[in-house]
């Protein structure tokens, strides 16, 4: 794997890639409070399907700046990372917040989306736990963290120490923590602002298929008046919110058989 940094004509980005191809690479985007090594688990096996490409989101992981203009902002800042990486096109797999990104995108983009594997995407009713993320960011001793990685796994398992280590590592720098309130305030104000009309989802041309938890407690799955008629959905029982973390190979296998999928009806 090679990390770097690119400069696009808006933005710095911090890139992590592997793998080869010719065919339109998987795009990975994590989640809030996250970083692309989230997908650390999920990385060599969908590289056999050729090029993986991961970012860290303005304000997490190694990437330091702000950015601006709200979550409209946030889907300008994936448009300079696909001019700086030089992908015309490519397939996006993405978690929650990152996903809802992933989503806004393909509504303004989509000639450059080949399709969207979305994994716990926010945003698409009121059920997503924000007061949850806000006690999170206040999380300042172990004992604290400890709780919220088990609110993220949905269960007891090894991966909680280390998700606790990671969240506090994540909010050890006063300014990201203030520049991550600030992005979930924006959060906040776009679902509410959403609530009154469901997406048209007629109005997406752009494959989807939608993974989640049985057990997610911080964003459970939407009723079925804001899916598509008939999603294309797959379900677990035991990753919870963090699914390519907790079940990464239920989630590559998911992600991999709707490419090749979307290969065969295109040969």
């Amino acid at each position: 794997m090679q990390v770097s940094t690119i400069s696009g004509r808006r933005f710095q980005h911090r890139v992590m890639t592997h793998g080869r191809g010719e065919s339109p690479p998987v795009l990975m985007l994590h989640g809030f409070l996250g970083d692309m090594f989230s997908w650390q688990y999920c990385v060599v096996p969908l590289a056999r399907q050729g090029r993986v490409v991961a970012l860290d989101l303005p304000a997490h992981g190694q990437c330091a700046q702000a950015w601006s203009g709200g979550l409209d902002g946030l889907t300008d800042w994936l448009e300079d990372a696909l001019d700086a990486l030089q992908l015309s096109r490519c397939h996006i797999l993405a978690h929650s917040f990152g996903a809802w990104i992933a989503l806004q995108a393909a509504l303004r983009f989509s000639d450059r989306i080949a399709s969207l594997s979305l994994v716990a995407c926010a945003g698409l009713d009121r059920h997503f736990n924000f007061p949850l993320l806000r006690d999170a960011l206040q999380v300042d001793e172990p004992a604290a963290a400890l709780r919220y990685a088990q609110m993220l796994a949905g269960r007891s398992c090894d991966s909680v120490p280390r998700l606790a280590r990671h969240h506090l590592e994540q909010l050890a720098d006063a300014p990201r923590r203030s520049m991550l309130l600030s992005m979930l305030e924006d959060m906040i104000a776009a679902v509410a602002s959403q609530a009154s009309s469901r997406l048209d989802w007629e109005r997406l041309t752009v494959p989807v298929r939608f993974f989640w938890s049985r057990n997610d407690r911080i964003v459970p799955m939407p009723d079925r008046l804001a899916l598509p008629a008939q999603p294309d959905l797959m379900l677990n029982d035991e990753g919870g919110h963090v699914p390519h973390i907790l079940v990464p190979t239920w989630l590559t296998a998911g992600v991999s058989d709707f490419l090749d999928s979307l290969q065969r009806q295109t040969a």
